[in-house]
Protein backbone atom coordinates (compact mmCIF):
# COMPACT_ATOMS: atom_id res chain seq x y z
CA UNK A 1 0.00 0.00 0.00
CA UNK A 2 1.30 3.45 -0.89
CA UNK A 3 1.94 5.89 1.95
CA UNK A 4 0.61 8.65 -0.30
CA UNK A 5 -2.77 9.48 -1.79
CA UNK A 6 -3.83 11.71 -4.69
CA UNK A 7 -6.13 14.68 -4.17
CA UNK A 8 -7.99 15.44 -7.39
CA UNK A 9 -10.26 18.25 -8.52
CA UNK A 10 -11.83 18.63 -11.95
CA UNK A 11 -12.82 21.55 -14.14
CA UNK A 12 -15.29 20.54 -16.85
CA UNK A 13 -16.47 22.66 -19.77
CA UNK A 14 -19.70 21.65 -21.48
CA UNK A 15 -21.09 23.15 -24.69
CA UNK A 16 -24.85 23.66 -24.38
CA UNK A 17 -27.06 22.43 -27.23
CA UNK A 18 -28.96 25.66 -27.74
CA UNK A 19 -30.22 26.77 -31.12
CA UNK A 20 -28.15 29.96 -31.08
CA UNK A 21 -24.95 31.23 -29.46
CA UNK A 22 -24.60 32.65 -25.97
CA UNK A 23 -24.78 36.35 -26.78
CA UNK A 24 -25.91 36.55 -30.42
CA UNK A 25 -28.34 34.96 -32.88
CA UNK A 26 -25.76 32.96 -34.87
CA UNK A 27 -26.82 29.29 -35.04
CA UNK A 28 -24.93 26.63 -33.09
CA UNK A 29 -23.76 24.13 -35.73
CA UNK A 30 -20.99 21.61 -36.30
CA UNK A 31 -19.08 20.88 -39.49
CA UNK A 32 -19.83 24.09 -41.38
CA UNK A 33 -17.18 25.71 -43.58
CA UNK A 34 -14.71 27.68 -41.41
CA UNK A 35 -15.68 31.24 -40.46
CA UNK A 36 -19.15 31.10 -42.06
CA UNK A 37 -21.25 31.14 -38.87
CA UNK A 38 -20.24 34.47 -37.37
CA UNK A 39 -21.53 37.99 -36.77
CA UNK A 40 -20.14 41.23 -35.29
CA UNK A 41 -21.06 40.10 -31.75
CA UNK A 42 -19.26 36.72 -31.71
CA UNK A 43 -16.35 38.26 -33.64
CA UNK A 44 -16.07 40.99 -31.01
CA UNK A 45 -16.27 43.88 -33.48
CA UNK A 46 -16.41 47.42 -32.04
CA UNK A 47 -19.91 48.68 -31.27
CA UNK A 48 -21.54 45.21 -31.06
CA UNK A 49 -23.55 44.44 -27.95
CA UNK A 50 -24.18 41.02 -26.35
CA UNK A 51 -27.63 39.76 -25.31
CA UNK A 52 -27.99 36.81 -22.91
CA UNK A 53 -29.43 33.61 -24.43
CA UNK A 54 -32.53 32.73 -22.38
CA UNK A 55 -32.45 29.05 -23.40
CA UNK A 56 -28.84 28.73 -22.27
CA UNK A 57 -29.84 30.11 -18.87
CA UNK A 58 -32.68 27.56 -18.66
CA UNK A 59 -30.33 24.70 -19.52
CA UNK A 60 -27.85 25.90 -16.90
CA UNK A 61 -30.64 26.01 -14.32
CA UNK A 62 -31.62 22.41 -15.13
CA UNK A 63 -28.03 21.30 -14.56
CA UNK A 64 -27.88 23.25 -11.30
CA UNK A 65 -31.13 21.63 -10.14
CA UNK A 66 -29.93 18.13 -11.06
CA UNK A 67 -26.69 18.70 -9.14
CA UNK A 68 -28.69 19.82 -6.08
CA UNK A 69 -26.84 23.11 -5.84
CA UNK A 70 -27.75 26.51 -4.46
CA UNK A 71 -29.13 28.57 -7.34
CA UNK A 72 -28.47 32.28 -6.92
CA UNK A 73 -31.26 34.63 -7.93
CA UNK A 74 -28.65 37.21 -8.92
CA UNK A 75 -25.43 36.42 -10.75
CA UNK A 76 -23.03 38.62 -12.69
CA UNK A 77 -21.04 38.29 -15.91
CA UNK A 78 -17.41 39.42 -15.87
CA UNK A 79 -14.73 40.09 -18.42
CA UNK A 80 -11.81 37.68 -18.09
CA UNK A 81 -8.93 39.43 -19.83
CA UNK A 82 -6.18 37.53 -21.58
CA UNK A 83 -4.68 37.64 -25.05
CA UNK A 84 -4.71 34.51 -27.14
CA UNK A 85 -5.34 34.04 -30.88
CA UNK A 86 -8.62 32.14 -30.37
CA UNK A 87 -10.14 34.92 -28.25
CA UNK A 88 -11.58 37.50 -30.69
CA UNK A 89 -12.31 40.26 -28.16
CA UNK A 90 -9.15 39.89 -26.07
CA UNK A 91 -11.40 38.89 -23.17
CA UNK A 92 -13.95 36.18 -22.42
CA UNK A 93 -17.39 36.90 -20.98
CA UNK A 94 -17.77 34.54 -18.04
CA UNK A 95 -18.89 34.44 -14.42
CA UNK A 96 -16.40 34.81 -11.62
CA UNK A 97 -17.19 35.71 -8.02
CA UNK A 98 -20.98 35.70 -8.38
CA UNK A 99 -21.80 32.35 -9.97
CA UNK A 100 -25.15 31.00 -11.12
CA UNK A 101 -24.83 28.04 -8.74
CA UNK A 102 -22.63 26.98 -5.84
CA UNK A 103 -22.41 24.01 -3.47
CA UNK A 104 -23.78 21.19 -5.58
CA UNK A 105 -23.12 17.47 -5.32
CA UNK A 106 -22.96 14.39 -7.53
CA UNK A 107 -22.87 10.82 -6.25
CA UNK A 108 -21.61 7.75 -8.06
CA UNK A 109 -20.90 4.14 -7.16
CA UNK A 110 -17.48 2.55 -7.53
CA UNK A 111 -16.85 -1.07 -6.54
CA UNK A 112 -20.02 -1.13 -4.46
CA UNK A 113 -19.17 2.04 -2.53
CA UNK A 114 -21.05 5.32 -2.92
CA UNK A 115 -18.79 8.33 -3.50
CA UNK A 116 -19.93 11.92 -3.05
CA UNK A 117 -18.19 14.75 -4.91
CA UNK A 118 -19.06 18.33 -4.08
CA UNK A 119 -19.50 20.82 -6.92
CA UNK A 120 -17.94 24.16 -5.99
CA UNK A 121 -19.68 26.22 -8.67
CA UNK A 122 -21.29 26.39 -12.10
CA UNK A 123 -20.48 29.38 -14.29
CA UNK A 124 -21.99 30.40 -17.61
CA UNK A 125 -19.60 31.66 -20.26
CA UNK A 126 -18.86 31.78 -23.98
CA UNK A 127 -16.76 29.41 -26.08
CA UNK A 128 -13.57 30.54 -27.82
CA UNK A 129 -12.65 30.06 -31.48
CA UNK A 130 -10.98 26.84 -32.58
CA UNK A 131 -7.26 26.75 -33.40
CA UNK A 132 -5.66 24.56 -36.05
CA UNK A 133 -1.89 24.11 -36.14
CA UNK A 134 -0.45 23.41 -39.58
CA UNK A 135 2.64 21.33 -40.38
CA UNK A 136 4.45 24.59 -41.26
CA UNK A 137 3.87 25.95 -37.77
CA UNK A 138 1.09 28.36 -38.70
CA UNK A 139 -2.03 28.76 -36.56
CA UNK A 140 -5.37 28.92 -38.38
CA UNK A 141 -8.54 30.06 -36.63
CA UNK A 142 -12.17 29.06 -37.15
CA UNK A 143 -14.51 31.48 -35.39
CA UNK A 144 -17.66 29.39 -35.95
CA UNK A 145 -17.25 28.00 -32.42
CA UNK A 146 -16.71 31.41 -30.82
CA UNK A 147 -19.67 32.39 -28.67
CA UNK A 148 -21.28 28.94 -28.22
CA UNK A 149 -22.75 28.73 -24.69
CA UNK A 150 -20.50 26.98 -22.19
CA UNK A 151 -21.01 25.69 -18.68
CA UNK A 152 -17.96 25.62 -16.45
CA UNK A 153 -18.45 22.97 -13.73
CA UNK A 154 -15.80 23.03 -11.01
CA UNK A 155 -15.51 20.37 -8.31
CA UNK A 156 -13.90 20.55 -4.89
CA UNK A 157 -10.79 18.35 -4.52
CA UNK A 158 -12.89 15.45 -3.23
CA UNK A 159 -11.69 12.71 -5.58
CA UNK A 160 -9.13 10.24 -4.26
CA UNK A 161 -8.20 8.04 -7.21
CA UNK A 162 -7.81 8.30 -11.00
CA UNK A 163 -10.43 5.58 -11.43
CA UNK A 164 -12.91 7.55 -9.30
CA UNK A 165 -12.26 10.64 -11.45
CA UNK A 166 -13.17 8.69 -14.57
CA UNK A 167 -16.34 7.19 -13.08
CA UNK A 168 -17.39 10.62 -11.78
CA UNK A 169 -17.02 12.09 -15.27
CA UNK A 170 -19.00 9.21 -16.79
CA UNK A 171 -21.80 9.81 -14.28
CA UNK A 172 -21.74 13.57 -14.94
CA UNK A 173 -21.90 13.01 -18.71
CA UNK A 174 -24.77 10.54 -18.28
CA UNK A 175 -26.66 13.08 -16.13
CA UNK A 176 -26.15 15.91 -18.62
CA UNK A 177 -27.34 13.72 -21.50
CA UNK A 178 -30.44 12.76 -19.48
CA UNK A 179 -31.20 16.47 -19.14
CA UNK A 180 -30.90 16.91 -22.93
CA UNK A 181 -28.75 20.01 -22.46
CA UNK A 182 -25.72 18.69 -24.39
CA UNK A 183 -24.67 15.60 -26.39
CA UNK A 184 -21.34 15.80 -24.49
CA UNK A 185 -19.42 14.39 -27.46
CA UNK A 186 -15.75 14.69 -26.51
CA UNK A 187 -14.63 14.08 -30.09
CA UNK A 188 -16.48 17.24 -31.10
CA UNK A 189 -15.16 19.18 -28.10
CA UNK A 190 -18.61 19.40 -26.50
CA UNK A 191 -17.17 18.18 -23.20
CA UNK A 192 -13.62 19.01 -22.14
CA UNK A 193 -11.80 18.24 -18.92
CA UNK A 194 -8.90 19.77 -17.04
CA UNK A 195 -7.66 18.20 -13.86
CA UNK A 196 -5.75 19.35 -10.82
CA UNK A 197 -3.83 16.77 -8.79
CA UNK A 198 -1.65 16.94 -5.74
CA UNK A 199 -0.18 14.18 -3.60
CA UNK A 200 0.01 13.99 0.18
CA UNK A 201 0.76 11.39 2.89
CA UNK A 202 -2.23 9.24 3.75
CA UNK A 203 -3.96 10.72 6.80
CA UNK A 204 -2.68 14.25 6.21
CA UNK A 205 -5.20 17.10 5.95
CA UNK A 206 -2.79 19.51 4.28
CA UNK A 207 -2.85 19.75 0.49
CA UNK A 208 0.26 19.15 -1.57
CA UNK A 209 1.55 21.25 -4.48
CA UNK A 210 -1.06 21.30 -7.23
CA UNK A 211 -0.30 20.35 -10.83
CA UNK A 212 -2.77 21.13 -13.62
CA UNK A 213 -3.23 18.60 -16.44
CA UNK A 214 -4.41 19.58 -19.92
CA UNK A 215 -4.98 17.84 -23.27
CA UNK A 216 -7.29 15.21 -21.75
CA UNK A 217 -9.42 14.23 -24.73
CA UNK A 218 -11.17 11.16 -23.35
CA UNK A 219 -12.18 9.64 -20.03
CA UNK A 220 -9.50 7.00 -20.57
CA UNK A 221 -6.92 9.77 -21.00
CA UNK A 222 -8.08 11.38 -17.76
CA UNK A 223 -7.57 8.15 -15.83
CA UNK A 224 -4.21 7.36 -17.44
CA UNK A 225 -2.84 10.90 -17.05
CA UNK A 226 -3.85 11.11 -13.40
CA UNK A 227 -2.37 7.67 -12.71
CA UNK A 228 0.93 8.65 -14.32
CA UNK A 229 1.03 12.00 -12.52
CA UNK A 230 0.26 10.44 -9.13
CA UNK A 231 3.20 8.05 -9.45
CA UNK A 232 5.49 10.83 -10.77
CA UNK A 233 4.73 13.10 -7.80
CA UNK A 234 4.88 10.22 -5.30
CA UNK A 235 8.35 9.24 -6.50
CA UNK A 236 9.54 12.85 -6.14
CA UNK A 237 8.25 13.04 -2.56
CA UNK A 238 9.73 9.66 -1.64
CA UNK A 239 13.09 10.87 -2.97
CA UNK A 240 12.86 14.01 -0.83
CA UNK A 241 12.39 16.29 -3.83
CA UNK A 242 9.80 19.04 -4.31
CA UNK A 243 6.86 19.00 -6.68
CA UNK A 244 6.77 22.12 -8.86
CA UNK A 245 3.47 23.92 -9.35
CA UNK A 246 2.98 23.83 -13.10
CA UNK A 247 0.72 23.00 -16.00
CA UNK A 248 1.51 19.74 -17.77
CA UNK A 249 0.26 18.20 -21.01
CA UNK A 250 -0.73 14.57 -21.44
CA UNK A 251 1.14 12.94 -24.31
CA UNK A 252 -1.16 10.29 -25.80
CA UNK A 253 1.66 8.57 -27.68
CA UNK A 254 4.30 8.43 -24.95
CA UNK A 255 1.67 7.87 -22.23
CA UNK A 256 3.25 10.46 -19.98
CA UNK A 257 2.78 14.04 -18.82
CA UNK A 258 5.27 16.70 -19.83
CA UNK A 259 5.76 20.32 -18.72
CA UNK A 260 3.83 23.07 -20.49
CA UNK A 261 4.47 26.06 -18.26
CA UNK A 262 5.49 26.74 -14.67
CA UNK A 263 3.03 28.68 -12.55
CA UNK A 264 5.18 30.82 -10.31
CA UNK A 265 2.16 32.92 -9.33
CA UNK A 266 -1.54 33.11 -10.14
CA UNK A 267 -2.30 34.69 -13.49
CA UNK A 268 -3.95 38.11 -13.23
CA UNK A 269 -7.00 38.04 -15.52
CA UNK A 270 -8.10 41.53 -14.36
CA UNK A 271 -11.69 40.45 -13.86
CA UNK A 272 -14.27 43.22 -13.82
CA UNK A 273 -18.08 43.18 -14.33
CA UNK A 274 -19.13 43.13 -18.01
CA UNK A 275 -20.36 46.70 -18.61
CA UNK A 276 -22.54 45.73 -21.60
CA UNK A 277 -24.60 43.17 -19.65
CA UNK A 278 -26.82 43.78 -16.62
CA UNK A 279 -26.74 41.30 -13.72
CA UNK A 280 -28.64 38.09 -14.47
CA UNK A 281 -31.68 38.20 -12.17
CA UNK A 282 -33.83 35.06 -12.11
CA UNK A 283 -37.52 34.92 -11.29
CA UNK A 284 -39.00 32.25 -9.03
CA UNK A 285 -40.99 31.01 -12.03
CA UNK A 286 -37.78 30.39 -14.03
CA UNK A 287 -36.24 28.43 -11.17
CA UNK A 288 -39.43 26.41 -10.57
CA UNK A 289 -39.58 25.55 -14.28
CA UNK A 290 -36.05 24.10 -14.14
CA UNK A 291 -36.97 21.81 -11.25
CA UNK A 292 -40.30 20.88 -12.86
CA UNK A 293 -38.61 19.80 -16.09
CA UNK A 294 -36.08 17.55 -14.38
CA UNK A 295 -36.49 14.01 -15.74
CA UNK A 296 -36.17 10.87 -13.65
CA UNK A 297 -32.39 10.66 -13.36
CA UNK A 298 -30.41 7.45 -14.09
CA UNK A 299 -30.02 6.13 -10.53
CA UNK A 300 -33.68 6.74 -9.72
CA UNK A 301 -34.79 5.06 -12.92
CA UNK A 302 -32.54 2.06 -12.39
CA UNK A 303 -33.90 1.60 -8.86
CA UNK A 304 -37.49 1.70 -10.14
CA UNK A 305 -36.76 -0.83 -12.90
CA UNK A 306 -35.32 -3.20 -10.29
CA UNK A 307 -37.89 -2.70 -7.54
CA UNK A 308 -41.10 -2.19 -9.55
CA UNK A 309 -40.48 -4.25 -12.70
CA UNK A 310 -38.23 -6.98 -11.34
CA UNK A 311 -35.43 -6.29 -13.82
CA UNK A 312 -32.04 -7.81 -12.82
CA UNK A 313 -29.53 -5.23 -11.61
CA UNK A 314 -27.01 -5.69 -14.44
CA UNK A 315 -29.71 -5.38 -17.13
CA UNK A 316 -31.24 -2.31 -15.45
CA UNK A 317 -27.77 -0.74 -15.46
CA UNK A 318 -27.45 -1.22 -19.22
CA UNK A 319 -30.99 0.02 -19.93
CA UNK A 320 -30.50 3.27 -18.03
CA UNK A 321 -27.12 4.29 -19.48
CA UNK A 322 -28.93 6.38 -22.09
CA UNK A 323 -32.27 8.11 -21.58
CA UNK A 324 -33.52 7.26 -25.07
CA UNK A 325 -32.85 3.55 -24.54
CA UNK A 326 -34.65 3.62 -21.18
CA UNK A 327 -37.58 5.40 -22.84
CA UNK A 328 -37.65 2.78 -25.62
CA UNK A 329 -37.70 -0.05 -23.08
CA UNK A 330 -40.55 1.47 -21.09
CA UNK A 331 -42.69 1.74 -24.22
CA UNK A 332 -41.95 -1.89 -25.12
CA UNK A 333 -42.71 -3.01 -21.56
CA UNK A 334 -46.18 -1.45 -21.67
CA UNK A 335 -47.17 -3.91 -24.41
CA UNK A 336 -45.53 -7.02 -22.92
CA UNK A 337 -46.51 -9.03 -19.86
CA UNK A 338 -43.00 -10.41 -19.26
CA UNK A 339 -41.00 -7.31 -18.33
CA UNK A 340 -37.74 -9.26 -17.99
CA UNK A 341 -38.19 -10.61 -21.53
CA UNK A 342 -38.69 -7.04 -22.78
CA UNK A 343 -35.68 -5.77 -20.80
CA UNK A 344 -33.39 -8.54 -22.03
CA UNK A 345 -34.49 -8.06 -25.63
CA UNK A 346 -33.81 -4.31 -25.56
CA UNK A 347 -30.49 -4.73 -23.72
CA UNK A 348 -29.25 -7.32 -26.23
CA UNK A 349 -31.00 -7.10 -29.60
CA UNK A 350 -31.94 -3.42 -29.74
CA UNK A 351 -28.55 -2.23 -28.48
CA UNK A 352 -26.80 -4.54 -30.96
CA UNK A 353 -28.64 -2.91 -33.86
CA UNK A 354 -28.02 0.60 -32.52
CA UNK A 355 -24.30 -0.14 -32.39
CA UNK A 356 -24.22 -1.76 -35.84
CA UNK A 357 -26.16 1.08 -37.47
CA UNK A 358 -24.47 3.83 -35.39
CA UNK A 359 -27.85 5.36 -34.54
CA UNK A 360 -29.73 6.33 -31.40
CA UNK A 361 -32.84 4.60 -30.08
CA UNK A 362 -34.90 7.57 -31.24
CA UNK A 363 -33.63 7.07 -34.80
CA UNK A 364 -34.42 3.34 -34.93
CA UNK A 365 -37.22 2.64 -37.42
CA UNK A 366 -38.34 -0.46 -35.51
CA UNK A 367 -40.61 1.36 -33.08
CA UNK A 368 -41.24 0.15 -29.50
CA UNK A 369 -44.76 -1.01 -30.39
CA UNK A 370 -43.29 -3.10 -33.24
CA UNK A 371 -40.89 -4.77 -30.81
CA UNK A 372 -43.72 -5.35 -28.33
CA UNK A 373 -45.76 -7.01 -31.10
CA UNK A 374 -42.86 -9.36 -31.89
CA UNK A 375 -42.39 -10.30 -28.23
CA UNK A 376 -46.12 -10.96 -28.00
CA UNK A 377 -45.66 -13.84 -30.46
CA UNK A 378 -42.91 -15.21 -28.20
CA UNK A 379 -45.06 -14.89 -25.07
CA UNK A 380 -47.94 -16.75 -26.75
CA UNK A 381 -45.43 -19.42 -27.85
CA UNK A 382 -46.41 -18.89 -31.45
CA UNK A 383 -42.74 -18.50 -32.38
CA UNK A 384 -39.53 -19.45 -30.59
CA UNK A 385 -36.86 -17.03 -29.36
CA UNK A 386 -34.60 -18.13 -32.22
CA UNK A 387 -37.35 -17.48 -34.75
CA UNK A 388 -38.00 -14.11 -33.12
CA UNK A 389 -34.36 -13.13 -33.67
CA UNK A 390 -34.63 -14.04 -37.35
CA UNK A 391 -37.87 -12.08 -37.68
CA UNK A 392 -36.35 -9.10 -35.87
CA UNK A 393 -33.36 -9.02 -38.19
CA UNK A 394 -35.74 -8.93 -41.14
CA UNK A 395 -37.77 -6.18 -39.45
CA UNK A 396 -34.59 -4.11 -39.28
CA UNK A 397 -33.47 -4.77 -42.85
CA UNK A 398 -36.83 -4.89 -44.63
CA UNK A 399 -38.61 -2.29 -42.46
CA UNK A 400 -41.69 -4.51 -42.13
CA UNK A 401 -43.60 -5.36 -38.97
CA UNK A 402 -43.38 -8.70 -37.17
CA UNK A 403 -46.97 -9.54 -38.10
CA UNK A 404 -46.35 -8.92 -41.78
CA UNK A 405 -43.27 -11.15 -41.87
CA UNK A 406 -44.69 -13.95 -39.73
CA UNK A 407 -47.97 -14.18 -41.64
CA UNK A 408 -46.37 -13.89 -45.08
CA UNK A 409 -43.84 -16.63 -44.30
CA UNK A 410 -46.21 -18.84 -42.31
CA UNK A 411 -43.85 -18.83 -39.35
CA UNK A 412 -46.43 -19.28 -36.59
CA UNK A 413 -45.64 -22.46 -34.66
CA UNK A 414 -47.97 -25.44 -35.01
CA UNK A 415 -49.43 -26.34 -31.61
CA UNK A 416 -52.23 -28.65 -32.75
CA UNK A 417 -51.71 -31.85 -30.73
CA UNK A 418 -53.42 -34.03 -33.34
CA UNK A 419 -51.07 -32.85 -36.09
CA UNK A 420 -47.99 -33.06 -33.87
CA UNK A 421 -49.09 -36.41 -32.41
CA UNK A 422 -49.05 -38.04 -35.83
CA UNK A 423 -45.51 -36.78 -36.49
CA UNK A 424 -44.39 -38.00 -33.04
CA UNK A 425 -45.67 -41.49 -33.88
CA UNK A 426 -43.74 -41.42 -37.16
CA UNK A 427 -40.51 -40.49 -35.40
CA UNK A 428 -40.94 -43.18 -32.74
CA UNK A 429 -41.61 -45.80 -35.39
CA UNK A 430 -38.55 -44.74 -37.38
CA UNK A 431 -36.22 -44.80 -34.35
CA UNK A 432 -36.92 -48.03 -32.38
CA UNK A 433 -33.33 -48.24 -31.08
CA UNK A 434 -33.62 -44.76 -29.53
CA UNK A 435 -36.93 -45.71 -27.92
CA UNK A 436 -35.25 -48.79 -26.45
CA UNK A 437 -32.46 -46.63 -24.94
CA UNK A 438 -35.11 -44.48 -23.29
CA UNK A 439 -36.77 -47.56 -21.79
CA UNK A 440 -33.41 -48.58 -20.33
CA UNK A 441 -33.16 -45.24 -18.52
CA UNK A 442 -31.28 -43.00 -20.93
CA UNK A 443 -33.87 -40.19 -20.88
CA UNK A 444 -31.55 -37.66 -22.56
CA UNK A 445 -32.42 -39.21 -25.93
CA UNK A 446 -35.63 -37.18 -25.83
CA UNK A 447 -33.63 -34.24 -27.19
CA UNK A 448 -32.73 -36.23 -30.30
CA UNK A 449 -36.36 -37.23 -30.85
CA UNK A 450 -37.54 -33.63 -30.45
CA UNK A 451 -34.99 -32.63 -33.08
CA UNK A 452 -36.34 -35.25 -35.49
CA UNK A 453 -39.90 -33.98 -35.04
CA UNK A 454 -38.78 -30.39 -35.55
CA UNK A 455 -36.93 -31.44 -38.69
CA UNK A 456 -40.05 -33.05 -40.13
CA UNK A 457 -42.09 -29.95 -39.21
CA UNK A 458 -39.44 -27.67 -40.76
CA UNK A 459 -38.99 -25.89 -37.44
CA UNK A 460 -42.63 -24.84 -37.20
CA UNK A 461 -43.63 -27.15 -34.35
CA UNK A 462 -43.92 -25.84 -30.81
CA UNK A 463 -40.99 -27.57 -29.08
CA UNK A 464 -42.68 -27.48 -25.69
CA UNK A 465 -45.75 -29.29 -26.99
CA UNK A 466 -43.54 -31.77 -28.90
CA UNK A 467 -41.56 -32.57 -25.74
CA UNK A 468 -44.72 -33.10 -23.73
CA UNK A 469 -46.22 -35.44 -26.36
CA UNK A 470 -43.00 -37.44 -26.73
CA UNK A 471 -42.52 -37.97 -23.00
CA UNK A 472 -46.13 -39.02 -22.57
CA UNK A 473 -45.94 -41.50 -25.46
CA UNK A 474 -42.56 -42.93 -24.31
CA UNK A 475 -43.86 -43.49 -20.80
CA UNK A 476 -46.82 -45.39 -22.23
CA UNK A 477 -44.67 -47.61 -24.38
Amino acid sequence: MSAYEPVIGLEIHVELATRTKMFCSCPVTFGEAPNTVTCPVCLGLPGSLPVINRQAVHYALKVAAALQGTIHRRSVFFRKNYFYPDLPKGYQITQYSMSLMTDGVLEFTLEGEVHRVRIERINMEEETAKSFHTADGDVLLDFNRAGIPLLEIVTYPDIRSPRAARVFLEKLRQTLRYLWVSPCDMEKGQLRVESNISVRPVGSEALGVKVELKNLNSFKAVEEALTYEFHRQRKLLEAGEEVVQETRLWDEHLRETRPMRVKEEAHDYRYFPEPDLPPLVLSEAEIRRAYKELPELPDQRKRRFIEKLGIPDHIAEVLTLEREVADYFEKVARGVRDKVLAATWVAVEILRVLKEKAISAAELWVKPEDTAELLGYVERKEITRNMAQEVFNRMVEERRTAGEIIQAEGLVQIQDTDVLGRVVEEVLTENPEVVEKYRKGKTTVVGFLIGQVMKKMKGKANPGVVKELLEKRLQEA
